[in-house]
């Protein structure tokens, strides 16, 4: 099976063949050489998805969003070839032809005898003529310019919509996957305030425990209840998410996503790669150059235009006649003439008020403010990649940190609840308090998860800023 990406080779959308595909059926082309280290993208068509590679090469195979998403780059490219036709010569060809046959009968002296005769003309024309365009004030090469600008800038939004794919299905995944951890110790922590609660009115039965301490621990379950009621909302929400985006259900037991390998050393090396790389802020420099070279283009129309013109014609023209004498027409004479023709135009504009276009002074306006909407924009954009940049980096340290106390906080736990089991082996202390070190061993998990998962997406969006991140990089991960 092939699937539509986005060709880090060539820049277009390219089929991309399956393993067994590539290896038996699909010879590589010249134009698309196989790059060392690549690797084959695997259809996951009819499975469920259970590593995030697969969960991503299963979104780059089926998201209709992605696919709508290729066609502004397609658009561009289609721009781009008919600005550069507009450098060739204006060839049109001519051919006419034209009859004319006139019969005349008439009487004469008494006998009244018909005299017949007919005349009949044939006239052929062809022409050729090529017309070039030698100057407009730059206004066909800024275009295209523009266009290639705008081609360019296409590739990189395509390629950010990529990395916003890969980040929707990270964050849904991920997701899917702390949820379900969370579940799994709701549940059981929900069993052990259910045990305190009736710990709790056996206590109060027996006249050692009070009212007050039984309505804390029913509390307790209720809110643990909740806690797991809500989690599975979000369990259920985060699988249909990445059902949306895959098209393939999530297995109940994926796995985490590790990073091996891409990240920046500090934020300052962060920084400079996203500024050099960032498909955000390639975008819309890209973007403001088009706009560009379109000011520049709208201020050739005050320009002189210069266009040669080169034109042939040939012309056949025969005659026939029939006099009174002959039953057929006789051919009485053909003339040929060959007329050859070179002009060259200057024109000047004036003024111009073209209802559609409006006034050239109002477009060249219209023009210069796109422009300097534009420059303000591509600035704007790397103020605020600049930002992200400062921010995710932050939250990547924070959720390091947060994974290592949280690490700490499970070890303890773990200590502290074999400690107490076996302490309550001896009697020292009873069941209650070893249900209540066991949920602080539940709750020092879920923050382990919590903690594991901002970090993951924090990385992600490090990658993302930084401009490398894209499928390649991310199956590449997966074999590293």
């Amino acid at each position: 099976m092939a699937f539509l990406m986005l060709c880090g080779m060539c820049g277009d959308i390219c089929a991309i063949p399956d393993k067994a595909e590539a290896s038996e059926n699909v010879v590589p082309s010249k134009k698309h050489k196989k790059v060392p280290g690549s690797p084959n993208l695997v259809s996951s068509k009819g499975k469920e998805v259970s590593t995030f590679e697969e969960a991503i090469t299963a979104a780059c195979e089926n998201n209709k969003g992605w696919f709508a998403s290729q066609t502004d780059k397609k658009i561009a490219d289609e721009s781009l070839g008919q600005s550069k036709m507009a450098f060739l010569p204006d060839v049109r060809g001519s051919l006419s032809l034209e009859r004319d046959r006139m019969d005349r009968r008439e009487k004469t002296g008494s006998i009244e005898k018909d005299n017949k005769s007919a005349t009949k003309s044939t006239n052929t024309v062809m022409g050729l003529t090529i017309t070039q365009n030698l100057f407009n004030g730059g206004a066909t090469w800024n275009r295209m310019k523009g266009n290639e600008s705008a081609s360019a800038a296409a590739y990189h939004k395509l390629k950010f919509e990529e990395q916003r794919l890969i980040i929707r299905v990270l964050d849904a995944y991920t997701s899917t996957w702390m949820n379900g951890q969370k579940v799994i110790a709701l549940k059981k922590k929900e069993e052990n305030l259910k045990k305190t609660a009736d710990s709790q009115q056996a206590s109060l039965d027996a006249g050692a425990g009070t009212p007050t301490e039984v309505a804390q621990a029913i509390a307790n379950c209720q809110r643990a209840r909740y806690e797991r009621i809500s989690a599975e909302t979000d369990l259920f929400a985060a699988k249909s998410e990445v059902e949306r985006l895959t098209c393939r259900k999530a297995s109940e037991n994926i796995e985490l996503p590790e990073l091996k390998s891409g990240l920046p050393d500090d934020l300052d090396k962060l920084i400079a790669l996203a500024m050099a790389n960032n498909q955000s802020i390639l975008s819309t420099h890209q973007d403001a150059r088009a706009a560009i070279s379109n000011l520049k283009a709208t201020r050739g129309a005050l320009a002189p235009s210069c266009d040669l013109s080169l034109q042939t014609r040939k012309s056949l023209n025969r005659n026939w006649s029939r006099p009174e004498d002959y039953l057929d027409l006789q051919q009485q004479g053909k003339n040929r003439s060959n007329n050859y023709n070179a002009s060259l135009s200057i024109t000047i504009p004036i003024f111009s008020n073209n209802p559609q276009s409006g006034n050239t002074y109002s477009a060249i306006a219209i023009a210069s403010q796109q422009a300097q909407k534009a420059q303000f924009t591509a600035e704007d954009t790397r103020l605020e990649v600049k930002k992200e940049c400062i921010v995710n980096w932050n939250k990547y340290v924070a959720a390091t940190a947060m994974i290592k106390a949280s690490k700490a906080a499970v070890e303890s736990a773990e200590v502290a609840s074999r400690g107490g089991s076996a302490e309550n082996d001896m009697g020292v202390k009873s069941n209650t308090d070893i249900l209540v070190q066991e949920n602080q061993l539940l709750d020092a998990r879920i923050g382990l998860a919590e903690a594991k998962r901002q970090r993951v997406l924090a990385a992600m969006q490090i990658l993302m800023l930084s401009g490398v991140l894209d499928l390649q990089f991310v199956l590449r991960q997966s074999k590293v």
